[in-house]
């Protein structure tokens, strides 16, 4: 029976829990360390989608917290189909790592193409960066994953 889990495909439901849990946490870091400013932070998000009217109202703060959480449970699909498979003799943790540094590489390109950032992080913001998406994203997500290789 341990052998059927451990190869079974994780299921949507999982996907979607380990991409939110993923999302939040890393919310809370970049929150909590003000790396992000609370709840600024979403109506950027938000701007990406409806440009700068997501800055007129705090109702765009819901769509900004929607966003990110629909975006996180993307990466963490994206980790499901493809890099639970990618370096099999890897440990979890190992994909895990690897994941991070994509998630964040691809995040900074979606920043810059939408020019919510001015420019890529260079020093103590791209240490911050790599921690949030590798430390508080990625592993939680393949943790929640993991029995699923």
């Amino acid at each position: 029976m341990a052998e059927t889990l451990a190869k079974r495909t994780p299921g949507v439901g999982r996907i979607i829990g380990a991409g939110i849990t993923g999302g939040i946490i890393v919310d809370l870091f970049l929150i909590l360390t003000r790396s992000a400013p609370f709840p600024g932070i979403y109506m950027i998000i938000a701007s990406g989608l409806v440009g700068p009217a997501a800055f007129a109202s705090s109702w765009y703060i819901a769509l900004g917290i929607a966003l990110h959480l629909i975006i996180s449970i993307v990466w963490a699909a994206i980790y499901a189909a493809i890099f639970l498979r990618l370096f099999p003799k890897l440990p979890w943790w190992g994909n895990a790592v690897i994941f991070g540094v994509v998630v964040m590489l691809g995040m900074q390109v979606l920043l810059l193409g939408k020019h919510l950032e001015p420019a890529f992080p260079t020093g103590a913001g791209l240490v911050t960066v790599l921690i949030a998406h590798v430390v508080f994203f990625a592993l939680p997500v393949a943790y929640i994953l993991r029995n699923d290789l």
